[in-house]
């Protein structure tokens, strides 16, 4: 994003991109136990019964900063797969701002990639952009792991035409608003006896204590404020692989409404709101310059952000490193309304089309999920070094592995709550889609192939204006004939006119 969750949703505003997140305990793992055991015996199965003559490196380029404790625990990691499935995981770092063009430069020169981690809701703009290659016949070989792990119906908002363009990662994981969240400083919230931040009101109210009583934080350390908050000013949202075009709506009635994105009442009064806590001194005046908002707040820098489902747990041991006494808990923005589930947890993994080794791609994908141990060992690292497990919980030993992403693959029957977790915080976890239904374009993957040129133009419009919009910095009514007359021009109506007729064709299935 600057942090993990900035650059999912600015990638989401700009291109509807980058758009993490759930945990298991004990119990779950035990109930588990024997689909995994099987899951794991199919996957040994499927790469062969004998050791492998050959050890296959498979590379990818991840986001962020290496670990420092990386290559040890790569050491074993690559040990255990050259012995199960005859594999070498390899990776190199890009930072988050330069990640989303690394990717398309490495694939497009044809170097060496075989496979990357993006949003799910890219799936539209990568396959236009030609960087990601079928699934298919790969996962019906090794994906029985995948399969096993992953809720079955959200393959389907994987594909276009068909066909499995990509596995949706997070999948078992929460589902509904995963991006519309805050990680914040419960230890404040409580220490000021402030009520929870469950609406815009009590928002205000922390941030203004926070501005008053603690000088030296940054209340809200986000640069896509309006993005986070946009459900508790209505059911409109962006609408997956149209740029920033268009938004959605989905009515009580479970009818569909789309319109342009400017035309979304919780698009216009989500940008208002943001504004007003920039001019109020909560959102920092320099918040494009910062560079990392994860790490101003594991710094103790800041007292909230914009987060994911599971955010504040994956970061809880960076933060008391530096701040003992710090807490960190996620917000979900809810709004009043019908929760619909439409996405598939935000995050997917995908096949690059130059790799050359697309079968031991999909055999690690499915070796991660294959077993309690794999997990552990690719998401955590190696046990009683880097962390241990103390009556159902995950405790980190030392920072050396404890920023590694594994959040890519969060999963309910796999992963650990950590020793910081309170029962609050896990039953707001397990209930994040409490009373959410099944939206009507659950499945729905826009085609973007006839007006690929109009949203290559949208996009660069959109993004001209929506970082400083999504921060606060500017005033979207002041800009707002300029954005209307630059976005009719790049092909906006065609881009809705295009989205209108698939989603009647879609609906009408």
């Amino acid at each position: 994003m600057s942090t993990k969750i900035f650059k999912l949703i600015a990638a989401i505003i700009a291109g509807i991109m980058l758009l993490t997140a759930m945990a298991g305990c004990g119990q779950n793992v035990q109930q588990q136990e024997s689909t995994r055991t099987e899951s794991s015996q199919a996957v040994a199965t499927q790469a062969s019964t004998e050791t492998p003559k050959e050890i296959v490196t498979i590379k990818s380029i991840f986001p962020g900063d290496e670990p420092k404790g990386l290559s040890d625990v790569f050491t074993v990691l690559n040990e255990k797969l050259g012995k199960d499935i005859g594999v070498n995981l390899s990776l190199t770092w890009a930072p988050w701002d330069q990640y989303g063009n690394k990717i398309q430069m490495a694939i497009a020169a044809g170097e060496e990639i075989d496979w990357f981690w993006g949003g799910s809701s890219d799936l539209s703009v990568n396959v236009a952009k030609k960087i990601v290659a079928p699934l298919d016949d790969l996962m019906a070989k090794y994906g029985k792991s995948i399969y096993d792990n992953i809720k079955p119906e959200l393959f389907d908002t994987m594909k276009i035409d068909g066909k499995l363009m990509g596995i949706p990662s997070t999948g078992n994981s929460p589902l509904v608003n995963v991006y519309h969240s805050f990680s914040y400083r419960e230890d404040l919230r409580v220490k000021y006896n402030l009520p929870k931040l469950d609406n815009i009101q009590n928002m205000d109210l922390y941030f203004k204590t926070i501005k008053e009583k603690e000088p030296t934080l940054i209340p809200l350390c986000s640069a896509s404020a309006a993005y986070v908050i946009m459900p508790a000013f209505g059911p409109e949202d962006y609408l997956g692989g149209t740029n920033g075009a268009v938004a959605v709506r989905v009515n009580e009635d479970n009818s569909v409404t789309l319109m342009r994105i400017q035309d979304a009442p919780a698009f216009k009064d989500s940008l208002a709101k943001a504004r007003e806590w920039y001019n109020a001194g909560y959102i920092p005046k320099d918040i494009l310059n910062i560079g990392d908002e994860q790490a101003k707040l594991n710094a103790g820098a800041a007292a909230c952000k914009d987060g994911s489902a599971l955010q504040s747990s994956e970061q809880q041991a960076s933060i008391v490193a530096n701040v003992p006494e710090a807490i960190l808990n996620d917000q979900p923005v809810m709004g009043s309304g019908k929760k619909f589930i439409m996405g598939n947890g935000g995050n997917a993994v995908y096949l690059s089309p130059v790799s050359k080794h697309p079968d031991q791609v999909v055999q690690f994908w499915a070796w991660i999920f294959a077993s309690q141990d794999n997990y552990d060992l690719y998401c955590y690292g190696i046990k009683d070094k880097n962390y241990k497990i103390d009556n159902d919980r995950l405790v980190y030993l030392n920072s050396d592995y404890s920023s590694f992403p594994a959040w890519m693959f969060k999963n309910l029957n796999y992963l650990r709550f950590n020793q910081y977790a309170t029962d609050e915080y896990i039953n707001t976890i397990k209930n994040w889609d409490s009373g959410a239904v099944i939206s009507p374009l659950q499945g729905f993957v826009f085609n973007p192939e006839k007006v690929s040129t109009e949203l290559a133009q949208v996009n660069n419009v959109f993004g001209a204006y929506s970082k400083a919009l999504n921060a606060g910095m500017t005033d979207f009514a002041k800009v707002l004939p300029e954005f209307n007359s630059k976005m009719k021009a790049a092909g906006q109506d065609t881009i809705l006119e295009e989205v209108q007729k698939q989603v009647d064709a879609f609906l009408k299935k």
